[in-house]
């Protein structure tokens, strides 16, 4: 009983030495450092807690030189010791991307609101001013020749100043083109017989060079069903203004037709040549587009030359038909009598049709028999009518202000369909008038008897 007396206190002595040992082993293999709290969120642990202190400072200063003046720290950060080994430590290098994601700075910035809305920040008042002032001017839309007498913008827009996030304070080229760029609303376009990328991109409001981007497209070649991604601009803002211009337009020639019983086809006898005329005018636009189209004065500076051409009656039931080299003879009725105002090929080779001359509420005619396919508005065409004669051939008639018939309608050459308008991306009333052949465009003049 003695000896175990003895041996016990030894036993406690032992394990109470080799704890204390084993304490002081593992106290020496850790370091003393700083676990850094963000919102109470942790975010890393360093040794030395100044190199955090001068990240903020440096995040303040690159902060306040972009803005141009004071920038605070919202959310500052804690500071929690602690005994950690060497591996848990954060690399110097990675402490400011952490930081950078949660630190919140605030300013005072100007805020532009749209409809009670805040859009975008700047960082004062004059430069909120620029900026809307900007974005006016380029949603205007403003031509070579035109001077701006009034604009305005539809929403109801105001500047606020307000304590803000610094992330939010924009330099003024940016916001100007959030604003003028607006949200997009991407589309899908199932691509149709007679299609070209162009008049995909006009009845879309874009172009296309955007979408041959949109779609790393190489080439405009399309195929029947190919579908493209369309995504067009909605601005922020809309901008109503009145400008003024003053322009020199072509006095289209009109065109005679002489009926000849002794001749089977037709033959032009006099060129016809455009003359000019002096316009000054008034146009009201919205983001650029026309929406009303007023002529001030007109002064005529040359005259037009009639074109006259020589009509075979014996070619009224003549069929029309293709060459190998793919122009075409006869077959359409002319659908407006009226000088031909811009002719195929035009714009830089970007006029798909022919433009003739009318007033508002002339009546169109079919230049052919066939089933109207469509009749709605689309895009730049303003309302359109397209009509299918079979054979690969179909007519359009663009600009139109009333429909006379409806989709699947069976019409006969001559019949009315429509009526003279400027609905569209149009200067004045006018129909454009194509003629496509096999999907591809052709010179309506290769086709009217």
């Amino acid at each position: 009983m003695k000896h175990k007396k003895i041996v016990f206190p030894v036993i406690i002595g032992l394990i109470g030495l080799l704890t204390y040992l084993m304490l002081n082993i593992v106290l020496a293999e850790k370091t003393k450092a700083y676990q850094v709290k963000i919102s109470e969120k942790p975010l890393f642990i360093v040794k030395d807690k100044s190199r955090v202190e001068q990240t903020i400072a440096q995040f303040i200063a690159e902060e306040e030189e972009r803005i141009g003046h004071k920038v605070n720290l919202a959310n500052k950060p804690t500071y929690q010791m602690v005994l950690v080994t060497a591996d848990k430590l954060t690399k110097p290098s990675a402490i400011p991307k952490m930081m950078e994601e949660s630190l919140e700075m605030q300013t005072e910035a100007a805020q532009i609101l749209v409809d009670g809305k805040s859009l975008v920040c700047l960082p004062d008042e004059p430069a909120a001013q620029l900026v809307l002032e900007e974005a006016k001017k380029q949603l205007t839309g403003i031509c070579e020749g035109e001077e701006i007498c009034q604009a305005e913008l539809l929403e109801n827009v105001d500047v606020k100043v307000a304590q803000v996030s610094s992330k939010e304070v924009l330099a003024n080229e940016e916001a100007v083109t959030f604003l003028v760029t607006g949200n997009e609303a991407p589309v899908e376009y199932i691509v149709k017989e007679g299609d070209s990328l162009w008049m995909i991109a006009r009845n879309h409001d874009t172009r296309v060079a955007n979408l041959k981007a949109q779609n790393n497209l190489t080439s405009e070649n399309l195929q029947l069903g190919q579908v493209l991604k369309i995504s067009s601009s909605n601005p922020y803002i809309t901008v109503s203004a009145v400008v003024e211009g003053c322009k020199t337009e072509a006095i289209p020639y009109s065109t005679k037709i002489i009926k000849d019983a002794s001749v089977t086809t037709f033959k032009e006898k006099q060129k016809g040549q455009n003359g000019e005329k002096k316009v000054t005018y008034r146009l009201t636009k919205e983001n650029g587009k026309v929406i009303e189209n007023k002529v001030l004065e007109e002064s005529v500076i040359s005259q037009p030359v009639e074109r006259i051409v020589v009509e075979g009656t014996r070619s009224s039931g003549y069929a029309m038909t293709a060459s190998r080299s793919g122009s075409f003879v006869g077959g359409l009725s002319w659908p407006l009598r009226g000088a031909i105002t811009s002719h195929y090929g035009t714009r830089g080779g970007k006029h798909t049709g022919m433009d003739i001359n009318g007033n508002t509420g002339d009546p169109i005619r079919a230049a052919k028999g066939g089933t109207v396919t469509s009749a709605s508005r689309a895009g730049g065409y303003g309302l359109i009518i397209t009509i299918n004669h079979g054979d690969g051939l179909q007519t359009r008639y663009a600009h139109c202000s009333k429909f006379e018939v409806s989709v699947g309608a069976k019409v006969s050459a001559g019949q009315i369909i429509a009526r003279v308008g400027s609905t569209g991306n149009s200067t004045g009333s006018h129909l454009h008038f194509e003629v496509i052949q096999g999907g591809s465009y052709r010179n309506p003049l290769n086709y009217l008897r």
